[in-house]
């Protein structure tokens, strides 16, 4: 079910979407005032010239009120369980699913906050993937906006590149999983201009790391192990794991590249 009713989110439609969340910013409700002048703070500093990515800097909020202490986790974990609602707790690129897993669910940015800073905290900018998919999409720019425009791009806007919160995923990709005991393939058909962008650009690669996972007795049960340990490790500091994680991604994809 979407959340807009025509063939692009109305401005009404998005102010709506917009308050509902401000209106649950945080899951304590004595917060919420205080998170909302937070988030808008930070909103406004990404938005002044030179533009500043302000992504970490919400993560690090530990502002002590008379009321308690408002974390910028806490901020972040109430805006991802607002977007799973949204996305039907599924990835937001590859409709894995989300909810009920033991699997990281990380923010991602859709138009990359490496070259769009301005746009680090921007409500329509972030959606919840998978870990494959926010690795594999890295800072990839879909898309030829300017990097120096202040606003974020009206939804009409996007109509090459796919985008998560704008664009309806079933009018724009078709996809097919199939399990056995022992196997499992997933294939990605994209139905409009936006749809083949996103599969040529990441689907096609996330179906071919899944067959190749999947159907490797050895590497699965390792790939399992560490999938399941990233939540615990999500917020601590511990670069060495991280490097892994990256490292390892990397080799799995130039692995796939070679193969092509």
């Amino acid at each position: 079910m979407s959340w807009f009713s025509g063939p692009n989110p109305s401005r009404v439609e998005m102010r709506v979407q917009l308050d509902l969340y401000l209106a649950s910013i945080h899951e304590t409700k004595k917060h919420i005032p205080t998170s909302r002048i937070l988030v808008s703070s930070l909103w406004r500093k990404s938005r002044k010239i030179p533009y500043v990515d302000v992504w970490e800097e919400l993560g690090a909020i530990e502002e002590v009120t008379e009321k308690g202490v408002v974390k910028g986790s806490a901020l972040k974990s109430a805006f991802r369980r607002r977007l799973l609602e949204l996305q039907q707790g599924r990835c937001c690129y590859c409709r894995r699913w989300l909810v009920n897993t033991a699997y990281a669910k990380p923010i991602e940015h859709i138009l990359p906050k490496k070259h769009y800073p301005q746009y680090s905290i921007d409500f329509w900018n972030l959606a919840v993937a998978c870990t494959d998919c926010n690795s594999e999409k890295s800072d990839d720019v879909w898309g030829g906006f300017s990097r120096t425009r202040r606003s974020y791009p009206r939804p009409t806007e996007f109509s090459e590149a796919y985008h998560p919160r704008f664009h309806r995923y079933d009018e724009h990709v078709r996809y097919m999983r199939v399990e056995t005991n022992t196997t499992s393939m997933v294939m990605f058909f994209g139905l409009t201009n936006s749809g083949m962008h996103l599969c040529r650009s990441l689907l096609h690669k996330i179906a071919a790391k899944e067959t190749l996972i999947q159907n490797n007795p050895t590497l699965a049960p390792l790939i399992e192990a560490i999938r399941t340990y990233a939540p615990k490790a999500e917020g601590l500091k511990m670069p060495d794991f991280k490097a892994f994680q990256e490292t390892l991604e990397r080799n799995l994809f130039r692995l796939l590249d070679e193969s092509y």
